[in-house]
């Protein structure tokens, strides 16, 4: 199995109505999952397609996982992560879901599509949506077929600390006025798995711009903001000229080289000084497009910049497990003494912080730690 950060199962983007590759990582991981009880169908067909166009229309002979789990009527079975699919609720006939324990004031009477999601150990499982024109669906993660099962829900994306075992992502519409906004999507799911272990810090002092002598003490509490993209390494001149110039190919980048799903909004950070949008420090062949997904800044000296690709690890601040190795060096930032430093929306994403949460940032005693997230061992 490929490793790092996040294991990446598998590098297969397609959905699949049905079925696992037989000797595939992923199905040598579903092989080990425990039975569970059967599971009902789902109403109606979803009309899904995958990316090669084909309509996934259920179970077809001899689609059965290495597991022995049947691909239920009705659903789509993911295989791989990350995993892609482009359906459209127009063409489903399901409507098993119309109200979630997760936002039970939400109408999401309209049509509905269904995914199948074998989880093959704990981990972080999230989902994310993007929408046509005049279309409001609207994305939910369960741990069983069951609306009180939700467990987290959202406009654009949902995500959750999972279990091993089977989940499911229902892409719902959204009805409001006596409108269902039903209509296509693009559904993107993806699961990684955190490294674990000690998240030790070192200790000192980190002497920032303007700060007149007096230099944070490591590691700081503080507030974390919410920096912008910078270009990386495999995203050549011409450089953006505008703050979303590109954009859309730098996300489907960094979620390609990091399986880390969910509905990226940030733009490219200012010119600031720069010839061109998304601009860090140096030249952006230096910066490696994981580091990007996961980098820190701090309003540091030029003297006590860390090199590039410095680990550093951002806890929430009531000191529990959950943690990002970040990569620093690249990017000094912001501009505001009163906040610690920066981070990525993906590091915020996955902590379930935002703009300015308080969080806890050190330079890593254990410099070989893998970049993304972390579950620390106490």
């Amino acid at each position: 199995m490929i490793t790092g950060w996040a294991r990446i199962l598998l590098a297969a983007t397609a959905a699949s109505a049905c079925g696992v590759p037989p000797g595939s990582d992923f199905a040598d991981a579903l092989a080990e999952l425990p039975d569970g009880a059967a599971e009902p169908a789902v109403d109606g067909d979803a009309g899904l397609q995958n990316d090669a166009g084909a309509v996934d229309a259920g179970p077809q002979d001899g689609g059965t996982a290495d597991a022995g789990l049947a691909c239920p009527a009705g659903m789509v079975c993911v295989d791989s992560f990350p995993f892609r699919s482009s359906a459209d609720t127009k063409a489903s006939n399901s409507r098993r879901f119309d109200r979630y324990g997760c936002a039970p004031t939400i109408d999401e009477s309209g049509p509905e599509l269904v995914y199948r999601v074998p989880v093959p150990s704990s981990g972080f499982l999230s989902a994310a949506v993007s929408e046509q024109a005049g279309v409001d669906v609207d994305v939910h993660l369960l741990s069983a077929l069951d609306a009180a099962a939700c467990l987290h829900r959202g406009n654009f994306d949902a995500r959750a600390d999972v279990a091993a075992g089977i989940h499911y992502v229902v892409v719902d519409t959204y009805s409001g006025g006596g409108v269902e906004r039903s209509g296509a999507f693009r559904l993107d799911i993806g699961f990684v798995e955190p490294s674990v272990g000690p998240c030790e810090m070192q200790s000192g002092w980190m002497s920032r711009v303007g700060d007149n002598g007096n230099s944070l003490q490591m590691p700081a509490t503080g507030p974390i903001v919410r920096e912008a993209h910078l270009v990386t390494q495999e995203e050549p001149p011409p450089y953006p000229s505008t703050s979303t110039e590109e954009l859309e190919a730098h996300y489907e980048l960094s979620q390609s080289r990091g399986s880390f799903v969910m509905h990226r909004r940030e733009v490219w950070a200012p010119l600031e000084g720069g010839t061109f949008y998304g601009a860090g420090i140096g030249s952006p062949s230096l910066f490696p497009v994981l580091h990007e997904a996961w980098y820190v800044n701090m309003y540091w000296t030029s003297t006590s910049r860390p090199a590039r690709g410095t680990r550093m690890i951002l806890r929430a601040a009531d000191g529990g497990t959950r943690a990002v190795v970040v990569a620093a060096g690249y990017e000094t930032g912001p501009g505001d003494l009163n906040a610690v430093g920066g981070t990525t929306e993906e590091s915020h994403f996955y902590m379930g912080t935002t703009h300015r949460s308080q969080m806890t940032l050190g330079i890593a005693a254990d410099q070989a730690l893998p970049f993304g997230p972390r579950t620390c061992s106490f």
